[in-house]
């Protein structure tokens, strides 16, 4: 806890000792002509004890200390009836005491005028305060110098005013009459000030300043009451303990309003949670309007190509000047560091809360920043996907030229020499040179290994199966190729991108190859098949399992070619451990982009 808000918490605590022992002194003292009750004392010290703490709830929550101030102020200057009375034997204190007795009235007003922003709305507010703080001066000097004794027990044992060097009875009571009568007045027009500002404001202004008007009426009530009741003699406990609820309910009132300020912040940080992944901005205005409460709100974004701000549908705003706006609308302009980012056209009311409006900016702010962000990111990512797409597609080029280069160029020229080495062969044998016919069909039997090889080297790189007669025929070629008895379950669909097929062909050649070297395994089974959603493809086999992405180039390469066109790979071996299944599926879309690409 900070010094400040220590000296504060002492300051409250205090005045609730302060209200506390003066309750009970008076209500010991009982030196009023009407015994003080214990309800009554009760009621009187709640009022009191409620501003004390919604002093304390204000600092901790209003932007201005001045409410807080003008309401542990007035709990320091509630001094109970009975209090004032067990002081009438003491002629140098209770006249002191009755001066200030109401000057809680006018702090109480002036709560009630800069509610609930702690400023002033305007000129009326202030000259209604002024009329009330001259009308308690003017009191305070006819009770101490005017006042000879406490005029409404004039039976009462107690000490003339000391101070009084002009004593008149007469005179003072009029001055009371008409402190009385003219706090009346301007508590009337007060109510009808906050009504007036009420009924006028929009949803944002209402919803802060919804209990006030009731609290006022129920402490004009009360006072009006009480005037008159000094002066006639009669009384009501009902009306007395409705008084001090009235006086009571405005410090509530008050904090009641920053409270559902303070909820409104609440909800702002709601709107970062629904808006983190950027700007949707039809949904974030309708996030905010309902957040802030005012579904007139809008906003308009910055747009550099028109060098101006449209709102969600492009419409450009206007450029009218601010005393031309709407009643009760006032601008925000949000910006960052990279510029303009948008202007909120909001209700009035919810300027008068500083800390809100920031929490808007930086939550817009921020929204706009992780939008950017994600769109720099996804842009990012598509190149890389770009890039890896053409990445392979070049190698498949490549690969291809090679195979070409293998089949048109060294394998015709090994394929013209081995007929040469044939021909040479039957020449040899015809003229009886049977020890060089022999040399000649083991260098023969060399050349179709070597051919053989080439052949086999062309197919890895790039099988001519596939570029002949498709993706079918050059699995056919694979499955009768492995060792390990294959059952094969593929319905090939037409038109497929030619990346997606060289792709489809070296993942299922990969995994037969794998299972062929390491997995042990008597059978295994190609699936592939193509529905609404895209393409998959797997590969199964009954083999000891263990296969790892992690455990070698080969695997990884599955995933990375499949990754390149938008698909996925994965991995699952059977019960026990033993059997693997190499799975991968290309969605529709990305499908769809190779076909448009």
């Amino acid at each position: 806890m900070t010094a400040l808000r220590l000296r504060r918490l002492l300051l409250v605590a205090l005045a609730a000792a302060l209200i506390v022992a003066q309750e009970v002194i008076g209500f010991e003292a009982a030196a009023l002509a009407q015994p003080w009750s214990l309800s009554g004392t009760i009621f009187h010290a709640f009022a009191g004890l409620s501003y004390a703490a919604c002093a304390w709830i204000a600092w901790e929550t209003a932007d201005s200390p001045i409410p807080a101030r003008i309401m542990i102020t007035i709990a320091f200057l509630w001094l109970p009836p009975a209090f004032i009375a067990a002081m009438w034997p003491y002629g140098a204190v209770w006249p002191l005491l009755e001066s200030v007795g109401l000057f809680w009235a006018v702090l109480q007003a002036g709560l009630v005028v800069v509610y609930p922003t702690g400023r002033f709305y305007g000129p009326v507010e202030k000259w209604l305060l002024a009329i009330g703080v001259v009308a308690a001066v003017i009191r305070m000097f006819a009770v101490l110098f005017v006042m000879p004794a406490p005029n409404r027990y004039p039976d009462c044992d107690c000490s003339p005013n000391v101070y009084a060097f002009a004593a008149n009875q007469a005179a003072y009571s009029a001055i009371d009459l008409g402190f009385r009568v003219l706090g009346i007045a301007l508590i009337i027009g007060i109510i009808v000030l906050v009504t007036v500002r009420w009924m006028r404001g929009t949803t944002p202004a209402r919803n802060v300043a919804f209990i006030m008007p009731v609290a006022l009426v129920l402490w004009c009530a009360a006072v009006t009451y009480g005037t008159v009741s000094d002066f006639t003699g009669g009384s009501s406990a009902v009306f007395t303990y409705l008084g001090y609820l009235g006086t009571a309910s405005i410090p509530i009132s008050f904090v009641a309003g920053l409270g559902f300020i303070r909820s409104l912040r609440g909800r702002v940080s709601d709107l970062m949670v629904h808006t983190r992944d950027g700007v949707d901005r039809d949904y974030w205005q309708a996030v905010l309007a309902e957040t802030l409460r005012d579904p007139a709100l809008k906003v308009y974004w910055w747009e550099p190509d028109v060098e101006g701000y449209v709102d969600s549908r492009g419409a450009v705003m206007s450029g009218e000047p601010e005393r031309a706006r709407p009643r009760g609308r006032a601008l925000m302009a949000i910006e960052s560091q990279s510029g303009r980012l948008a202007v909120i056209d909001h209700d009035r009311a919810l300027s008068e809360n500083q800390e809100l409006l920031d929490a808007v900016s930086t939550a817009l702010t921020l929204s706009v920043d992780n939008g950017r962000l994600r769109e720099e990111l996804e842009q990012t990512l598509d190149e890389v996907r770009e890039s890896r797409v053409r990445i392979i597609e070049a190698g498949i080029l490549a690969r291809k030229k090679i195979e070409r280069d293998l089949h048109d160029g060294s394998q015709q020229s090994l394929v013209s020499l081995a007929l040469s080495l044939r021909m040479a062969i039957t020449r040899a044998s015809a003229d009886g040179n049977d020890g060089l016919a022999a040399d000649l069909e083991e260098a023969l039997a060399q050349l179709s290994g070597s051919l053989k090889q080439l052949r086999e080297l062309a197919r890895g790189i790039h099988p001519s199966s596939l570029t002949l007669g498709g993706l079918g025929m050059a699995i056919s070629e694979l499955v009768s190729r492995s060792p390990v008895p294959v059952q094969v379950d593929v319905v090939v669909p037409d038109h497929l991108p030619p990346l997606t097929e060289t792709t489809l062909y070296f993942f299922i050649a990969e995994c037969l190859t794998n299972v062929a070297k390491y997995a042990e395994a008597s059978h295994c089974g190609i699936h592939l098949a193509a529905d609404d959603d895209g393409l998959s493809v797997s590969v199964t086999d009954d083999g000891r399992g263990g296969a790892d992405f992690s455990k070698g180039t080969g695997l990884m390469g599955l995933v990375d070619r499949i990754a390149a066109l938008g698909g996925t790979v994965e991995l699952s071996m059977g019960e026990g451990g033993r059997g693997t299944t190499v799975a991968a599926r290309i969605p529709a879309a990305a499908l769809m982009e190779q076909r448009v690409g």
